[in-house]
């Protein structure tokens, strides 16, 4: 069963994906990253973000250090962290963020692809992007096989 934390937020359409693929689910509290399953492979979480603007506020501005510790007791607790960012608009990869052009900050694509660099290489997490469509696979799939599976 997967554990959804209450406090994430507009994730119908992940709950939605759930329901109709027959996935079972709960909300509760999980005090790292936002999707977890109850058995098995606790040590493997998935942290969702809406936008690459969500993205470069947690990675880059002055409120960042919540964040931070967040992947920090991930890494330390020997979770590995999947971020997923549903931003689509052709970013597929790290490479695409860099010619993100971002339309509420200073921060560029450019910076927020070293961030992401540095945040995977530092403390192992994996950043998948994809479009709302596949965010409810993309979980299932993480948390069910310790991995995403290739699309078909």
């Amino acid at each position: 069963m997967i554990i959804c934390d209450t406090r994430e937020q507009k994730n119908a359409h992940i709950l939605k994906y759930f329901d109709s693929h027959k996935i079972p689910y709960r909300t509760d509290t999980v005090d790292t990253a936002d999707y977890m399953m109850e058995d098995g492979q606790w040590s493997i979480r998935v942290e969702r973000k809406a936008t690459l603007s969500e993205l470069a506020h947690n990675l880059l501005s002055r409120d960042k250090g919540r964040f931070y510790r967040e992947i920090r007791r991930a890494h330390e607790m020997g979770i590995k962290l999947y971020i997923v960012c549903e931003h689509g608009h052709g970013i597929e990869s790290i490479h695409d963020v860099g010619n993100w052009q971002n339309p509420y900050g200073k921060v560029t694509g450019k910076q927020l692809r070293e961030a992401i660099f540095k945040c995977a290489i530092g403390y192992g997490c994996e950043f998948i992007f994809c479009n709302r469509r596949q965010t409810g696979r993309i979980i299932y799939d993480i948390l069910s096989n310790g991995e995403r599976t290739k699309q078909t």
